[in-house]
């Protein structure tokens, strides 16, 4: 069977508390045969002081784990997932965001499937709010809902998927390119997969949903303006990566400072673009 390495990405809060993670595990627990389940944990809390002890492992689970106080951001942390699982010699790298929730047979499904494949890229349908998120149809750089999503597989042409879930095996992540660590957090998933549909024609559609809690997402004006400053410079990343399309500020810059605009009845936002 094609070894995988599970990667989570953690902010704040303890890995052991993570949804994907105590999820990932008692789904291991219920349906693995054996074989260990190996996890890298990757803890971008910039907090000066952390916790000092890990708890006590479940039987054949394995983590490797790093912490990077200086938060260098989603891309940064999947690239060095994906180096241990290359040095490790894994086969296949599945990344999963902190707040994802996965049903009892994620491990069943995600195993099975690197038992009967050998590259490419598959996905899970993921919701949030009872709406599917991912994959999504991605034109002028917006994202649109699928109506109904293939059993099996779906070509890769103004497709986009979100990166929790995401299983690509480890030749085929590095034939890509990586993750481009300038964009520490926004449109590293569309932009990857942009790349990804040069050299992949279609992505497998795995049999299972999973579920993305935004719940966290703070109303607060002051983390709101925070948030958007990172989102500001990932923006610029992205928008010099697509040679300053006007499509970029017509259809995704304007309308999400609108948004934010109204959202918070704030001209703040406008003056921290402008």
């Amino acid at each position: 069977m094609g070894k995988i390495q599970f990667g989570i990405v953690c902010f704040r809060v303890l890995y052991w508390e993570c949804e994907s993670y105590i999820s990932l595990v008692r789904s291991y627990i219920l349906n693995n045969k054996g074989e260990f389940l190996n996890i890298f944990v990757f803890d971008n809390t910039d907090f000066h002081e952390w916790f000092d002890h890990h708890p006590t492992l479940p039987p054949f689970v394995r983590i490797n784990y790093i912490r990077a106080r200086d938060n260098p951001g989603i891309s940064k942390a999947y690239n060095a997932i994906a180096e241990f699982s290359s040095m490790q010699r894994m086969d296949w790298i599945v990344f999963l965001d902190q707040d994802t929730a996965l049903p009892e047979n994620f491990y069943s499904v995600y195993s099975g499937f690197a038992q009967s494949a050998t590259k490419g890229i598959a996905v899970p349908t993921v919701y949030s709010d009872r709406k599917l998120i991912s994959p999504s149809y991605y034109r002028f750089f917006r994202t649109a809902e699928i109506r109904e999503v293939p059993e099996d597989s779906l070509k890769l042409q103004n497709i986009t998927c979100i990166n929790s879930g995401l299983m690509i095996s480890v030749n085929d992540f590095y034939r890509i390119g990586k993750y481009n660590e300038k964009l520490r957090l926004d449109f590293c998933d569309h932009e990857f997969i942009e790349r990804a549909s040069k050299k992949i024609r279609d992505i497998h559609i795995l049999n299972i949903r999973l579920y993305q809690d935004f719940s966290t997402d703070s109303n607060d004006i002051s983390s709101a303006l925070f948030r958007y400053g990172l989102f500001i410079k990932d923006l610029k990343t992205y928008q010099n990566i697509h040679h300053h399309n006007p499509l970029v500020l017509l259809f995704v810059d304007l309308p999400h400072l609108l948004r934010l605009t109204l959202q918070y009845r704030s001209l703040l936002f406008i003056k921290k673009r402008f």
